[in-house]
């Protein structure tokens, strides 16, 4: 509706999706200390409720010290709620999860993959999600460590 009434604004009406409040574009290539840092300040001024996420390309299980220095500087920068959000997948023939890549699961070939991700701070699967929905996941990209 904005766009037939204000017309293609660039990084405003020119998606079909807002970035709302103070949140760094989805797209933006950012790493995840700069996209704290430039948040964070924000948050006490957001009494009413806030939000700051970030994201990962696949589960941090691996590297726990680099969870630990992020969750570190979202505190010192005095974020008071905060997501970690990333990718996973799961097989509902094998139940193998993680990222799976692939339309067929890396165990046992199966077809019956399941994408479940975080868009406008609910957690679903994609094959639930509306066409803006669909398009901020296609934009999003990973925050660099």
């Amino acid at each position: 509706m904005d766009r037939e009434r204000f017309g293609v604004i660039p990084g405003v009406t020119d998606k079909e999706y807002y970035t709302n409040s103070f949140h760094v574009p989805v797209g933006y290539d950012i790493s995840v200390f700069d996209k704290i840092s430039k948040e964070g300040p924000y948050h006490k001024y957001t009494n009413a409720g806030h939000i700051s996420y970030i994201e990962f390309p696949s589960p941090p299980v691996h590297n726990v010290e680099a969870l630990q220095a992020v969750l570190e500087h979202m505190r010192a920068c005095d974020m008071g709620y905060v997501g970690i959000n990333f990718p996973i997948d799961f097989c509902e023939s094998c139940h193998h999860r993680g990222v799976i890549d692939a339309e067929r699961c890396p165990q046992c070939g199966g077809s019956e993959i399941k994408r479940v991700r975080r868009i406008t701070g609910y957690l679903s699967t994609i094959d639930r999600f509306n066409e803006a929905k669909v398009a901020e996941l296609h934009d999003r990209l990973s925050h660099r460590l």
